[in-house]
């Protein structure tokens, strides 16, 4: 996948993988992002925190230099308790939990980045997962249903058509968050290795859900 028509998607989460195995945030992670797109093509225009359209917020938004070419990109941090040292920095990731929420909230993003590129012309996207919670890739060992069943990013996956929660979620999980989400696509969740750092809980992987143009 090219980003605004020149950056391979690839080559950027490569040199990521390669420059900064780990990262302080979610905020860290873009700025990162962003930053490794621009040494790849420094004619591409990078907006952060962008709202290209009424009610329309993206994470990063990246434009050919003609205008042309556009890019919506959602990006996520997905974390478990880390502390360590990558290149003498000191990282301590926190352990965020409500792993049912963050996951509702991807498939969140890759509707919001679905909608960008129907309503743009030359346009692409993609929602990139990076973290080292392995309940996210793996699947439930328990085999029960669950209310947050709709919203599994776990290796196999096809996210399509519309994703709700179960009957039975509460409301401290579902509040903001009850509309449920409908995808045009179909999308197959497949996860790649990003980076390996000492200690437990210290591979990281990533999750990358392309959004092809009209």
């Amino acid at each position: 996948m090219l980003l605004a028509g020149s950056v391979g998607l690839d080559a950027v989460l490569a040199r990521l993988a390669a420059l900064r195995p780990v990262f302080h945030s979610e905020a860290d992670f873009q700025q990162a992002f962003a930053w490794e797109v621009r040494m790849q093509d420094p004619t591409v225009r990078v907006r952060l925190e962008t709202r290209p359209a009424p009610g329309m917020r993206l994470d990063l938004l990246l434009t050919s230099d003609d205008g042309l070419q556009r890019s919506a990109v959602e990006l996520k941090y997905l974390t478990r308790l880390w502390t360590g040292e990558s290149a003498g920095e000191r990282f301590e990731l926190k352990d965020q939990g409500a792993q049912d929420i963050r996951a509702h909230d991807v498939v969140k993003d890759i509707v919001r980045v679905e909608k960008f590129v129907a309503a743009m012309p030359g346009s692409n996207g993609a929602v990139i997962c990076v973290g080292n919670d392995p309940s996210y890739w793996n699947a439930p060992t328990h085999g029960r249903p669950t209310n947050a069943d709709a919203f599994r990013l776990h290796e196999g996956v096809v996210l399509q058509g519309t994703r709700a929660w179960g009957p039975l979620t509460g409301l401290g999980t579902s509040r903001g968050r009850a509309k449920p989400l409908t995808l045009v696509g179909t999308y197959r969740m497949a996860w790649s290795d990003y980076s390996a750092l000492p200690g437990p809980r210290g591979v990281f992987r990533t999750l990358v859900v392309e959004v092809a143009g009209c």
